[in-house]
């Protein structure tokens, strides 16, 4: 229920009972500053967006959807907005959409809809590690006793009453790591289960605050960051991490003025590319590829050649065979820098890592 892209855009589905053949869905979302582009008129920058829904039935078909329109002044602060919708109860799926107009679109899922019987208005939010549940439950004859709910090994029993009322689950999680999470919550009536509804949830903590994620972060600055700076990171305790992490960057900020760090976001972006182009056979952001890649950038061309073999000569040691070659030409430096592949499965070694002169 919440997307977490590389700037950051959240988003949660809340379904509302409404009447007897409808029910209302709202969608919260907000949107990272840094992932809408502004552009100005008459010095003053503003971004437009454009939020879609669509409704579906089990076979696919629409049964109704809606659109809205936003603008929004540049500011260090995200986009919290919501959509709300009235949509039939056989209703099963639902599209939604986010489109800069300045930049195209910038989030496109499915999901499935929660359907509403014994509990409805399912809201989360999680503050460091709290996570809270807040729903309503729907009892009116008092069939429902029991919900448990759990994630992943943590659970709670909680009694249900008889009657429509509003109520909240509190789940300690600092032992779940950041990543994606399903709550299930299943309805016991005295003799039986008689409900079950799973809601997406994802943990994404500062990533400062969580381990694995700071450990992986700290080790991605070996490209820019000083053997010291990284020793200092990574014994760091929580509450002084995120200054010190200013501070590695600081001196890499080409406006320091602002809150908005290019050239960091151009490194990680960097460091995506290079988990998501030499991971197949290779070794992602620690190849020898991304060496170059995450100090130099995309190359201006590329060329592949394939194998060789090297003439047989006794007066003169045999020469390594690889099974293909790139050569990354960067006009603007006046360098190229050629990788093999030695054996044939996608890991390209660097062979001059100085560079040659075009």
């Amino acid at each position: 229920m919440i997307l977490f892209l590389l700037m950051m855009i959240e988003w949660q589905a809340v379904n509302k009972a409404y009447n007897d053949f409808e029910q209302e869905l709202i969608v919260y979302f907000s949107i990272s500053d840094d992932n809408l582009k502004y552009v100005t008129d008459d010095s003053i920058f503003y971004a437009e967006y454009e939020v879609q829904i669509k409704i579906f039935n089990k076979q696919g078909n629409q049964l109704t959807g809606d659109y809205w329109e936003g603008i929004v002044f540049k500011s260090d602060e995200e986009v919290n907005d919501s959509l709300k919708i009235i949509i039939p109860k056989t209703s099963r799926y639902y599209d939604l959409k986010i489109i800069d107009f300045n930049a195209g679109p910038i989030l496109s899922v499915s999901e499935k809809i929660v359907q509403i019987n014994y509990i409805g208005s399912i809201k989360w939010d999680i503050f460091d590690n709290t996570l809270s549940i807040v729903f309503s439950i729907i009892n009116p004859e008092g069939e429902a006793i029991n919900m448990n709910f759990s994630i992943d090994e943590i659970e709670q029993m909680v009694k249900i009453e008889k009657g429509d009322y509003d109520d909240t689950v509190i789940f300690y999680i600092a032992s779940l790591p950041n990543g994606d999470y399903t709550l299930n919550i299943k309805t016991y009536s005295p003799l039986r289960m008689i409900d079950e509804t799973k809601i997406p949830i994802k943990i994404a903590r500062p990533f400062y605050l969580d381990e694995t994620t700071w450990n992986l972060k700290v080790n991605q600055l070996e490209y820019i960051a000083t053997t010291s700076e990284i020793r200092k990171l990574r014994d760091a305790k929580k509450r002084a991490r995120d200054s010190l992490w200013h501070d590695v960057w600081k001196e890499h900020d080409p406006t320091p003025n602002t809150e908005y760090n290019e050239k960091e976001v151009e490194y990680f972006e960097r460091i995506q590319y290079c988990e998501e182009h030499f991971s197949h056979g290779d070794k992602g952001w620690r190849s020898d590829r991304a060496l170059i890649y995450v100090k130099s950038g995309k190359p201006d061309e590329i060329t592949h050649y394939p194998y060789y073999i090297a003439s047989i000569n006794p007066y003169k040691p045999a020469e390594t065979l690889y099974d293909s070659y790139e050569v990354w030409h960067y006009y603007k430096f006046n360098k190229k820098y050629v990788f093999g592949d030695r054996y044939g499965f996608g890991e390209f070694m660097l062979l001059n890592p100085d560079g040659s002169s075009l």
